[in-house]
């Protein structure tokens, strides 16, 4: 089920979760953040995890790959589960 997880920290360099505090398209992002932060963090222990929270700001999740390349996704008014299957294809466990 998880397994997409542990492919993290083997095909990405970093992962950055930006967000609102507040907004209302921002829920879904601090959902996810919230309910799945710790295990993903067990799972790829060491791995830069790096939740970043603005007044205002669009929720979007930021991949650096390897070379200093980097693909954002906007998860702006997606819920948990959706914003779970973008960061799933994002990784490449699809």
């Amino acid at each position: 089920m998880s397994a997409w997880r542990t492919l993290i920290s083997q095909n990405l360099r970093e992962l950055r979760f930006h967000f609102c505090q507040h907004s209302k398209g921002s829920e879904g992002l601090r959902d996810f953040v919230r309910l799945h932060y710790k295990d993903l963090k067990s799972k790829n222990d060491g791995f830069p995890f790096l939740v970043r929270e603005c007044q205002g700001a669009e929720a979007k999740v930021w991949a650096r790959f390897g070379a200093g390349k980097e693909t954002a996704v906007s998860v702006e008014g997606m819920n948990a589960k959706s914003v779970e299957d973008s960061l799933k294809e994002l990784v490449g466990g699809k």
